[in-house]
């Protein structure tokens, strides 16, 4: 199926015009001008006309006319063919026969799109590879380094060689904890870990998180505090969360300062899905708070005790937010301190009465 009419060089008029053209626009355009009718042009040629083209290559012996070109009228894309003929009273006209290729350019746009997003994907992942090939280097490094100098000391001090070891310990649980990571953001995004959704005590789970803390917090007496209503429930994978919100009050006590706090809870009553952690440590900037969760920017910076980390943690607890089609979102202001909201989508629980119930109306 396809547009097929006939034009007069010198009037415009249309002398002929196939079925398929007439259904389209829905009557027949014999005696109209091409201009006012297949464009919706004011009383004049089209700005793209190629009549007097058309009209030289006749002349030349050339090849037919063959381009594409969108209807402002309809929208859609044609493919089209023009080509000089002699009409029953022998005088040239122009013969043009159009093909509907708007399916066709839809396609080539969507590869297109998929082609710009995929290099974008391989040039973010090129650069979050050097990244991490540049943070594995440095404790690498350190620990190769502590082990010449063991290795160079003909005798060994007890205490000094306890220290070297230890350094070297800290250091391979950072690298493990990188790789572990990196490992897991790839299989979130290629679908290796599947969403075990469940309604789940978030006031439980911040509990147990603030317990994983004792320590870190005790060492730069920060008081923390679980502000989260008993019973407030979330549903979302538990494990992912829990990784999640882990994850967030590491950084929470990592840029706070001695004796700040730190506390979990509710920021909007109305949006019982959402949970935040807030610190009133040394904050960040707009610009950098921007670009936390860009892979391709390095992001990651000590902490207010000289606490060291490499940022993919906080880009694999972007990836599970957006897993659960949610997001996270961050206010900061430099010396004031950090709030980082876990929005996911609201979702009401439907109690084992409520489900007979329904099931029963059917």
């Amino acid at each position: 199926d396809g547009i097929i009419y006939v034009v007069d060089f010198d009037t415009y008029e249309i002398l002929f015009a196939n079925d398929y053209l007439r259904n389209l626009f829905g009557f027949d355009p014999m005696g109209k001008k091409c201009h006012q009718f297949i464009h919706s042009a004011e009383d004049k040629p089209c700005m793209f006309c190629n009549n007097e083209r058309l009209l030289g290559n006749a002349e030349k012996n050339l090849q037919p006319l063959q381009w594409e070109y969108q209807n402002p009228f309809n929208k859609k894309w044609y493919r089209a063919k023009d080509q000089v003929i002699k009409w029953s009273d022998g005088r040239p006209v122009k013969l043009e026969i159009a093909i509907d290729i708007t399916e066709q350019k839809s396609i080539e746009h969507f590869l297109q799109e998929a082609r710009r997003q995929a290099e974008m994907a391989m040039g973010m992942r090129s650069r979050l590879v050097a990244m991490v090939a540049h943070d594995l280097k440095s404790p690498f490094y350190s620990m190769t380094q502590m082990l010449k100098r063991i290795l160079a000391r003909e005798h060994f001090d007890h205490d000094i060689h306890r220290q070297f070891l230890e350094n070297i310990v800290i250091n391979g649980q950072r690298m493990l904890q990188m790789i572990d990571n990196l490992l897991s953001m790839d299989r979130l995004e290629t679908g290796g870990i599947k969403l075990e959704k469940s309604f789940f005590n978030v006031h439980e789970m911040a509990r147990e998180v603030l317990q994983n803390f004792t320590n870190q917090a005790f060492d730069k007496a920060i008081r923390m505090v679980n502000s989260i209503p008993p019973g407030s429930e979330v549903f979302a994978d538990r494990h992912l969360y829990f990784v999640v919100l882990n994850n967030l009050m590491s950084n929470a006590i990592k840029f706070s300062r001695r004796s700040g706090t730190v506390e979990l809870f509710l920021p909007d009553s109305q949006r019982p899905m959402s949970v935040a952690v807030r610190d009133n440590g040394a904050g960040m900037s707009r610009d950098y708070a921007e670009n936390l969760f860009r892979a391709d920017i390095k992001t990651s910076s000590k902490g207010t005790k000289g606490e060291t980390g490499s940022g993919l943690g906080l880009l694999f607890c972007n990836g599970i937010i957006e897993a659960h089609h949610g997001r996270i979102l961050v206010e900061s202001e430099e010396g004031v301190g950090s709030t980082f909201v876990i929005q996911l989508p609201e979702c009401s629980k439907v109690t084992h009465e409520e489900e007979e119930a329904r099931l029963a109306a059917f």
